[in-house]
């Protein structure tokens, strides 16, 4: 057939709508016909690409086929194909020479045979040689011999005795026709010579030896020695062995025969896949003046050994995939064939090392390698799939195709952070701009989609104010403060941190941090106890008669600071006379050392200073004038002639004088105040008695109405005591300070005239804390 011509048509024999073919890209993947034939791929006519010569193709193999495998896409199918190449007698039968000449002893009798050369026709069946023919003659006629394998041979037969004397050649026309239609034939001359006789032609043991003999056979291995004999004597019993015209030249290259021994060694390199079997034909020649020979066939079978390693053929291949593509998504279709037959072709193909990967098997010995897990670009990016053939010879051979494969990345990680939350501690008064800290998101996945951008979000929608002291890079996650940060003002700060990446879609995580102020020593102690206006000194009594231990005053200073910079210790800094005077450098509780005595100075004065603990340490100190009283001045200070020098000053005496004229006017009013509450008269002393029975009967009413307390509180100079009332009884209510400065105690005392003590009374005092 010519080339073109179309000789089916696949889409019709598979069912598939021929509108579909393009789309679904038919083609022919696979197969050793793929250079002789071709698809359209609108219309799925299978057609010749190139001119088939049988002949070339199977050689002289009965049945020719070609095999093919035709690929559809999206979905995937496969389909085998089948091309069987009929035989066309289109090679008519040849001689391998012009002239066959035969020599004849003109001693041969009637029915003698001899052998006559076999003509060639690569065509097989009926398009082979299957007759022959003989020009007419009376000598001699032929006998047509079909062998067990198809091949056909003629023997030549003398059917009337020869003398040399009337004719010494005979010239004879053999041709070999073949049943092709129409019928092609081949002709060669035989030139018969008659000889004198050398009646006796050597013979074999037998006619037709059979030897097997392995593909793989070193050359020069003698594989069968072959035996004939002639009863003659001398020369004509001298044999030589030699092939015939009959064997072919393949045959005579193949192997060689020992004219002596008549070994039959391998003279060239067999192999099975080319020919399963050799025909060679032997003659024995004597070395008579009229040699004469005997013939035998040799049949060799080849046998076949595992000495082609099987052949992997990649038809369709993927270099890359998304990481994210279906379980069962094919990479590659291939092909694997062994030119070995039995156990020696069958092959077993499996993937090495590679569990993301399996092979299904679509038809015989074509597999498809598709995905068996799913595939994680961040886990491992790349593949090298190792492709391992292996057949069921003894030895066993292997071959493998490596396939490589890179997965493309798909935006499936979000951005994560290394910790649940961050805490970062700054110093207060930090200087604006200052990187504080920076927060890292780490996301696996590639290019934009590894791409991570951070941004600053109130944790709590309702809060803006963040913008306004903290921004972030948004490149590298560095924070910075763009205000300074006061301790005292607010300790900390709670923002989210969002990461999020560049891909699409795009994926975001958020870590939360809280930025904790640390306090700095910047808050000075501030005195609030005893009070003064600002830059004043401050102004306090004590009884002449005070104790040792005697609570002057207790100062208090606060401190906004926290921690250890905010624990304050309280020291003397000056004090008029060292010996008087104690301070708690804890407590801040200024007593006497000792019994105040007539001859310490009246005027005290003394500088404390409040110190905190932080570093650098911060103080403030107060001025107290401390002046010393008598009962008997009736609470009035008592006057001193030896004044110390330093209350002296003209600001300390001014203040002396202003201090005085106030507290004399406050004096006066209190008096005044008293008199017109008790309505006193003095020209009549039971109304004056009365008066005073009813003031002073108000306190005793008011100490009578005291609470009832479950805890009972000694009068000790360590309270410092102040006298709130007192009854002409001599029932006081007196308030008394809680040494730790966080209260005071109210009590009923009662004055014991005749032994000049003062006790508790029945009435439990009360307990008053300051808030």
């Amino acid at each position: 057939m010519q080339e073109g011509a179309i000789i089916g048509n696949i889409a019709s024999d598979i069912g598939v709508d021929t509108s579909s073919l393009s789309k679904r890209g038919l083609q022919i993947a696979l197969g050793g016909g793929m250079q002789y034939l071709d698809v359209n791929r609108i219309s799925g006519q299978l057609f010749i690409k190139k001119k088939i010569d049988r002949e070339n193709i199977c050689a002289f193999r009965d049945k020719c086929v070609l095999n093919l495998e035709a690929v559809l896409e999206n979905p995937l199918q496969i389909f085998s194909i089948e091309i069987e190449i009929l035989d066309v007698n289109d090679n008519a039968p040849r001689f391998p020479f012009s002239v066959s000449r035969i020599n004849i002893s003109e001693s041969k009798t009637k029915g003698d045979r001899f052998l006559l050369v076999k003509a060639m026709d690569p065509d097989v069946g009926n398009n082979t040689v299957c007759n022959y023919k003989l020009s007419e003659n009376i000598y001699f006629e032929i006998n047509v011999q079909t062998w067990k394998a198809g091949s056909v041979s003629a023997d030549l037969i003398l059917i009337e005795t020869l003398d040399r004397e009337q004719q010494a050649r005979h010239n004879l026309i053999l041709t070999a026709v073949d049943c092709g239609i129409p019928p092609l034939s081949g002709s060669i001359n035989i030139s018969v010579s008659i000889l004198d006789a050398n009646d006796n032609a050597p013979k074999f043991d037998r006619q037709i030896y059979e030897a097997v003999i392995s593909e793989n056979a070193l050359i020069g291995t003698t594989f069968i020695t072959l035996n004939a004999t002639d009863n003659d004597e001398g020369f004509n019993a001298e044999l030589l062995y030699s092939f015939n015209p009959h064997t072919s030249e393949e045959a005579q290259m193949k192997f060689s025969l020992d004219s002596r021994t008549a070994e039959l060694r391998v003279n060239g390199l067999l192999d099975f896949e080319q020919s399963h079997q050799y025909e060679l034909f032997v003659q024995a020649k004597d070395n008579g003046h009229s040699p004469m020979t005997g013939q035998c066939k040799v049949v060799v079978q080849i046998i076949d050994s595992n000495d082609n390693r099987p052949e992997i053929k990649v038809a369709s291949l993927k270099s890359s995939v998304v990481e994210d593509v279906p379980i069962g998504t094919v990479i590659a279709l291939f092909s694997v064939t062994d030119l070995d037959s039995g156990d020696n072709g069958m092959v077993n193909c499996h993937i090495s090392n590679n569990e993301e990967f399996e092979l299904q098997q679509t038809m015989d010995n074509v597999y498809a390698l598709v995905t068996a897990e799913l595939l994680d670009r961040e886990k491992k990016s790349s593949f090298n799939i190792r492709i391992v053939v292996r057949d069921n010879g003894t030895p066993s051979l292997s071959n493998n195709k490596s396939i490589s494969l890179k997965l493309l990345d798909v935006n499936d990680n979000a951005p994560s952070f290394s910790r649940v939350s961050y805490e970062i501690p700054i110093p207060e008064n930090n200087i604006p701009g200052s990187l504080l800290c920076s927060i890292t998101a780490k996301d696996p996945d590639a290019d934009l989609n590894g791409a991570v951008k951070y941004s600053i979000q109130e944790k709590y929608e309702f809060n803006n104010t963040f913008r306004n002291y903290f921004s972030i890079n948004r490149d590298n996650g560095n924070i910075y403060s763009l205000q300074s940060f006061d301790y005292e003002t607010q300790t900390f700060y709670t923002f989210d941190v969002v990461a999020k990446d560049s891909g699409t879609p795009q994926l975001s995580s958020s870590v939360t941090v809280k930025i904790t102020v640390l306090d700095e020593n910047d808050n000075t102690p501030v005195i609030v106890s005893p009070w003064r206006p600002h830059g004043s000194i401050v102004s306090d009594t004590i009884p002449s008669s005070a104790e040792e231990g005697y609570l002057v005053t207790k100062v208090i200073a606060i401190d906004d600071d926290s921690v250890q910079n905010s624990r304050i210790t309280y020291h003397l800094l000056q004090v008029t006379d060292q010996t008087l005077f104690k301070l708690d450098q804890y407590s801040g509780e200024l007593r006497t050392r000792r019994r105040v005595g007539h001859r310490d100075s009246s005027k005290q004065r003394l500088v404390i200073q409040a110190r905190d603990n932080g570093t650098p340490s911060l103080t403030s100190t107060v001025t107290i004038l401390v002046s010393r009283s008598d009962p008997e001045d009736k609470g009035l200070p008592v006057r001193n002639d030896e004044l110390d020098p330093e209350f002296l000053t003209p600001l300390n005496i001014y203040l002396m004088i202003g201090l005085g004229s106030v507290s004399l006017l406050l004096l006066l009013t209190l008096l005044i105040c008293i008199a017109l509450k008790c309505h006193h008269n003095p020209s009549d002393d039971s109304t004056k008695s009365a008066n005073r029975n009813s003031c002073y009967s108000q306190r005793d009413s008011m100490i009578s109405d005291l609470p009832a307390h479950s805890t009972l509180y000694s009068s000790d100079a360590y309270w410092h005591s102040v006298l709130l009332a007192e009854s002409r009884k001599g029932k006081m209510l007196v308030r008394q300070s809680m040494p730790n400065g966080t209260g005071f105690i109210v009590s009923s005392l009662e004055r014991n005239s005749d032994q000049g003590t003062i006790s508790e009374l029945a009435e439990t005092p009360v307990q008053v804390r300051l808030l």
